[in-house]
């Protein structure tokens, strides 16, 4: 004869594994939220430190440390930081020398020339910047990392503070249902 169970408060307890599931879940997600803003926050630094302590900055213009953008995937569980300028590879990782096919492009070197160098007379600055780019195609570029060390950096206290929060959240799912 087949015998029959009946167990109860299971209802209670699939509300108490949906509550836990979305306490750890949220948690993560400011975790990850937290961290992404601050590798965020360490590469914008890491472009404006002052170079090789020579009172230069790495950033011209500031338009590369303003590019950079987190993006969350839907979920939030994961994000990406990143920036989408085209001379962003060359600065994070240089170039070997002969690396390059043609010369930089010269207009954009022009414009440094003048900003930095305060060269006023368009002619002299091209001369100048046309020299620099042939040089930069010759000898290549010395890298000056700026979003992977901030990632390195901020990935140590990543994990301890997820850990933490995870833990706080099972704490606060298992009083609260």
């Amino acid at each position: 004869m087949p015998r029959r169970v009946v167990v109860e408060g299971t209802d209670k307890v699939g509300r108490r594994l949906e509550l836990l599931t979305q306490e750890v879940f949220a948690a993560v997600r400011r975790e990850v939220k937290r961290t992404a803003l601050d590798i965020q926050g360490r590469a914008r630094r890491n472009l404006n430190r002052a170079s090789r302590g020579k009172g230069r900055r790495t950033s011209d213009t500031g338009r590369l440390a303003n590019s950079i953008a987190i993006a969350e995937e839907q979920d939030g569980l994961d994000a990406r930081i990143g920036t989408n300028l085209i001379y962003a590879r060359a600065i994070e990782f240089g170039f070997p020398p002969g690396y390059l096919q043609r010369m930089p492009p010269v207009d954009a070197i022009q414009g440094w020339v003048r900003r930095k160098l305060g060269v006023k007379d368009a002619k002299e600055a091209r001369s100048i910047a046309f020299a620099i780019a042939r040089t930069i195609k010759r000898k290549g570029t010395k890298a000056q990392p700026f979003l992977f060390p901030a990632a390195e950096a901020a990935k140590r206290g990543f994990r301890t503070r997820l850990r933490r929060a995870v833990r706080e959240a099972l704490k606060r799912a298992t009083r609260s249902a």
